[in-house]
């Protein structure tokens, strides 16, 4: 505003900001009726779900992770009858940071599978590099003919992958 101020022309401010004249002239406008050209509170559109409501999508994302967004959107019709799409649903957990996200596949390790594991280390850590090659490493990769593969998400926090709740 300073620029119109000093009698800068508005053709030469949208060229240098890359703004369209319309966009220059409303701020003008604005800023000499009100002296500022920040938007007044109200203004927006209003939110489709509450507070409790967004606490309440929170909640009960937390308590089922596997639930998709469609289920907590009729979940919260069920609940508040307020009917919301999956995508305002999606963004609202997305505030209070739960993110839809494929689940971490790790095995359990249990004590036993642990003790396990280290005895045939230490037995083997002395291998010299010709025996090697006799041991079939395998993983179990997943893969799907078809073009679906079902796959689950889970409802989680960044930084939480591998908590046991998340896997």
């Amino acid at each position: 505003m300073g620029r119109l101020e000093a009698d800068q022309s508005q053709v030469l401010i949208c060229r240098e900001f890359n703004l369209t004249p319309s966009v220059v002239c409303n701020l003008w406008k604005q800023f000499q009726d009100t002296g500022s050209i920040e938007r007044k509170p109200g203004q927006d559109r209003p939110r489709a779900t509450t507070a409790t409501e967004d606490r309440y999508l929170s909640i009960i994302a937390r308590r089922n992770r596997c639930a998709t967004d469609s289920q907590l959107s009729r979940d919260l019709y069920a609940a508040t009858g307020t009917r919301v799409s999956r995508v305002t649903v999606s963004k609202r957990l997305h505030e209070t940071g739960l993110f839809a996200r494929r689940p971490a596949v790790c095995v359990p390790l249990t004590s036993t599978n642990k003790r396990v594991r280290l005895a045939w280390c230490r037995e083997h850590r002395d291998w010299r590099m010709d025996k090697w090659p006799t041991v079939l490493f395998t993983d179990e990769s997943r893969f799907s003919l078809n073009t679906d593969s079902h796959r689950t998400f889970i409802w989680r926090e960044p930084g939480t992958r591998y908590l046991p709740s998340n896997v």
